[in-house]
């Protein structure tokens, strides 16, 4: 039982500000799940600039890979960090989705942020 939160910082922005996406997957369960993963897709609006974390990220464009994590234990959690910079307004949508080699299909998790 893995659960994604998705979190931006400093929320709204003028178009050149920057903000921070903070990702963090929390094992809610009883037993290890592995090779736990995360794709950011940033939307028009906002482009990603450098990410870290609990593993290595990979910014690309306007998408953010970070390396799977290898065991995640019960109640233990992992977090990355993205720095993005507004570039033109409207209400734009941040895309997260997480697996994992006990969740198959990918768990997405939406974050809003208002550039004005």
């Amino acid at each position: 039982a893995l659960l994604l939160e998705v979190i931006d910082t400093i929320d709204p922005l003028l178009p050149g500000e920057e903000t921070s996406y903070v990702i963090r997957v929390t094992n809610q369960g009883t037993a290890d799940d592995t090779n736990v993963a995360v794709v950011a897709q940033f939307p028009a609006e906002i482009s990603p600039t450098t990410a870290g974390g609990h593993t290595a990220a990979k910014v690309a464009d306007k998408k953010v890979t970070v390396a799977p994590y290898g065991r995640l234990q019960p109640g233990q959690y992992v977090e990355w960090t993205i720095q993005a910079k507004a570039v033109k307004t409207g209400d734009s949508r941040l895309k997260v989705m997480m697996t994992s080699d006990l969740i198959k299909a990918p768990v997405t998790e939406e974050e809003s942020t208002q550039v004005y």
